[in-house]
């Protein structure tokens, strides 16, 4: 996989450079430390080619590879994990951005579904500013079994969502040691299959409109949550 921009990049460094095969770059300087990685000078115009995107801030990476993580090994020997499960997120930019508020609010690992939603991708890496390559990602093959499996193993379910009988985050304290939180697309929101298993909580708003971005949610909730 190839990954562009000065923040992924770093960080996919700091967190195993083992793993990149070389750097290309087009700026004066790097800015932070590569050393024993292959570093080559090239065009801005052949790094917008490979990257695919102007946007790639005159940096570029290539990973040997990108691996999910397996949800046993994500809870395993934690004595109090935080888990967060986007659900049905469509837009890699959004997905990104909530990486980076999970990384930052200190959640365990992030579950995504492997038949509806973006997965991780080069503009994930970018808009995550790299926190993609510290939080540990879970790809779902049947969420429905994955939930089961979180509840019978202690997890309490916490799903972000605006319903007539949520309870207002106002009034919300955690008291639980294992959880899973749960956060919709802004288009199609929660599952309902979810919302029934699930404690349902709603960020209060004091404006004329009634919504909240994916990444603005996840981080009003998780930081008061969370404390």
């Amino acid at each position: 996989m190839i990954i562009y921009g000065v923040n992924a990049v770093k960080e996919c460094v700091k967190a195993n450079k083992k793993n990149i095969k070389y750097i290309y770059f087009s700026r004066k300087k790097l800015g932070f430390e590569v050393r024993g990685i292959p570093v080559i000078r090239k065009d801005k115009s052949l790094l917008t080619k490979i990257a695919k995107t102007s946007e790639h801030q005159g940096v570029i990476a290539k990973l040997r590879s990108f691996n999910y993580t397996d949800l046993k090994t994500i809870i395993e020997g934690k004595a109090k994990p935080n888990l967060v499960y986007l659900d049905r997120v469509n837009d890699p930019h959004n997905l990104g951005a909530a990486i980076r508020v999970c990384e930052c609010a200190g959640i365990d690992g992030l579950i995504i579904g492997e038949k509806f939603g973006a997965k991780i991708t080069p503009a994930v890496f970018k808009t995550s500013a790299g926190a993609v390559c510290h939080l540990p990602v879970y790809l779902s093959a049947n969420i429905g079994e994955d939930i089961e499996y979180l509840r019978r193993n202690g997890f309490a379910l916490y799903s972000v969502e605006n319903t007539e009988n949520a309870i207002s985050l106002s009034n919300f304290t955690l008291e639980t040691d294992k959880n899973l939180f749960i956060f919709g697309s802004e288009g199609e929101g929660i599952s309902r299959d979810i919302l029934k298993k699930s404690t349902v909580i709603t960020i209060p708003m004091k404006g004329k409109i009634n919504s909240l971005n994916l990444s603005t949610s996840v981080s009003a909730f998780l930081f008061k949550a969370l404390k």
